[in-house]
């Protein structure tokens, strides 16, 4: 009983979603260019992010490519790259450094 309950929920984990139009014809057509393939629900696959942050639907992501604009306020040379661990750090000496010039500018 618990296990149709989850798959209930399993087959409508994008019903929430906001997606675009085109994305919306696609997933009614299955028309994703490549052989269908069976994806884990997002809930099943992460559980760092809830299925209600997702953007994208993963056919999408797998099969197609998304544009992006990115802005970025400073760089950080990562001499040593260890996984999210120096990508963390990075970000921690900038914002330290970020507070200091904030610091000094209003003495």
């Amino acid at each position: 009983m618990q296990g149709d309950a989850r798959r209930r929920r399993n087959e409508n984990y994008f019903d929430d979603i906001p997606r675009s139009k085109l994305e919306r014809q696609m997933a009614q057509t299955g028309d994703w260019g490549e052989p269908s393939i069976t994806l884990r629900p997002p809930n099943e696959a992460t559980a760092s992010t809830p299925v209600q942050y997702w953007q994208h639907h993963p056919e999408k992501l797998i099969f197609q490519s998304c544009d992006y604009k990115a802005f970025y306020l400073g760089s950080m040379l990562i001499k040593e790259l260890r996984g999210t661990e120096s990508t963390q750090d990075a970000c921690a000496k900038m914002r330290l450094s970020n507070f200091n010039f904030r610091s000094l500018q209003s003495k």
